[in-house]
Formats: structure tokens, C-alpha cells, sequence
């Protein structure tokens, strides 16, 4: 009999943000993945969890590199999916640990694509964490929406017209991935007006975290771990 593939969600940085049963799973499992952009790094969702896991778990690190090749990606993550297959097939339960939520921009939603189409008789069970933004706007004490509101997710590896139009048609919008388009995005919100309504997130639940309201001073580098929540007619709470 196979064992089970648990999906596991461990939250934006805050160990104290895993759910109940997230924490229960990783109490017992025999097998924990982590994902670790090269061999040897550190990972941040093993860093949230491993208060958690239990002593006799076997932890285990699957490379997701980041590149743009789609195809050099696609032969990562099938490799990473036929590690966990193996110890799957042996009966033993296993957890793949993803930031936030799993299904909001994660790599463990790849390797859940994977393993259903190379092998759709395992069972996966995804448990749900809280996403970044959600956890940044609650530390930021901003509304993310209320009433009739439009609530917008968008990556900022995006278009800038796809952006521009989910602007235009939002009330808040929280703009994730901001690394690498950051200046991009800070020059199209400047055009619009809407610079001085944006809230700037930096490492959100990591003791490092950094929330910048005057936009003015944000920091010359920009940081992988952040976001931008711009919320129009934005009141201070």
C-alpha cells in the first residue's frame, strides 16, 4: 500500500502561524522534504517548521533552482517528484513543506501537477497555510477589503499592462514577487498617482521583517522576500 503525500503550507516566517494540523502531521511523519534553491542552502520553510517535527523524521532537501528555463525547470521538478514517489511506494507517509500557502504561487503545486500525472493513484493531501499578504496586511493593520471592494493578487513578473488594467480595476492590490520588477512597477505607480497609497513589506513574519509606509524610503536594493500592498483612498488604522 502507498503512503500519503502531505502538501503542507508552514506560513509566511512565523513558527507560531502553522495550523493545528499542519503541526500534527509534521509531529508524526516519518519523511520531510524541503525545498532549497541549491544543494547545502538553508530553507526558510524548514527553519518555520522544525519546531514541529517530530525527532525521528527524516529530513530531506529537493532542489528547486530558480530558473527561467521551463524545460530545465520541468526536469527538476520530475526528478524531486520521483524522490518522493520512491519513498511513497515503500508505504511511508511524506511532507513537502512550501511557504505560505500551497496554492498561492508555490512550487509544491509543480510537483503536485507531476505526481498526478505520473502517478494519479497517490494520495496527496494539501494543507493550507496563510499566505504572505494576508499575514502582511494584518501587521501592517491594513484592510485588505471590505464591502463591495476588489481585492487584487498579482506577481509583478507580469505585464505591465495586465498590471496597469488589474490596477484600474481593483481597490487594493497586493503585488507579489517585487524582486527582480521592482523599479518597473515603482515608475507605473508614480505615472498613476498611486505611490503614496502603497505599503512596503520586507521579510513579513521573519524577525529581519521591515514595513516601510513612506514610500520615499525604501531601501536602494530590493529584497526577495517582500511585497507591496497598494490600497487606494488607503486610511490609517
Amino acid at each position: 500500500m502507498n503512503g500519503k503525500l502531505f502538501i503542507i503550507g508552514v506560513g509566511p516566517g512565523d513558527s507560531g502561524l502553522i495550523t493545528v494540523k499542519a503541526a500534527q502531521v509534521l509531529r508524526d511523519i516519518k519523511y520531510v522534504f524541503i525545498p532549497v534553491s541549491k544543494q547545502g542552502r538553508d530553507s526558510i520553510a524548514y527553519k518555520i517548521a522544525q519546531h514541529h517535527i517530530g525527532s525521528r523524521a527524516e529530513i530531506c532537501q529537493l532542489t528547486f533552482p530558480m530558473l527561467k528555463d521551463k524545460i530545465a525547470l520541468h526536469t527538476y521538478y520530475r526528478e524531486n517528484q520521483r524522490h518522493i514517489e520512491r519513498v511513497l511506494r515503500r508505504g511511508d507517509d511524506a511532507a513537502l513543506l512550501t511557504l505560505g500557502d500551497p496554492s498561492t504561487y508555490s512550487t509544491a503545486w509543480y510537483i503536485l501537477q507531476v505526481m498526478r500525472q505520473a502517478a494519479p493513484e497517490v494520495d496527496v493531501e494539501i494543507i493550507p497555510g496563510i499566505s504572505s499578504y494576508v499575514y502582511g496586511a494584518a501587521r501592517a493593520a491594513c484592510n485588505l477589503a471590505e464591502g463591495n471592494e476588489v481585492l487584487s493578487v498579482v506577481s509583478t513578473y507580469d505585464s505591465l499592462e495586465r498590471i496597469e488594467a488589474v490596477i484600474d480595476a481593483s481597490d487594493t492590490v497586493v503585488f507579489l514577487k517585487t524582486y527582480r520588477e521592482r523599479q518597473r512597477l515603482l515608475e507605473l505607480l508614480r505615472t498613476k498617482g498611486l505611490f503614496d497609497q502603497c505599503i512596503y513589506i520586507k521579510r513579513c513574519g521573519l524577525h529581519s521583517e521591515e514595513i516601510i509606509r513612506d514610500m520615499q524610503q525604501l531601501p536602494d536594493e530590493p529584497e526577495y522576500l517582500s511585497m507591496i500592498i497598494l490600497k487606494k483612498n488607503i486610511q490609517p488604522v
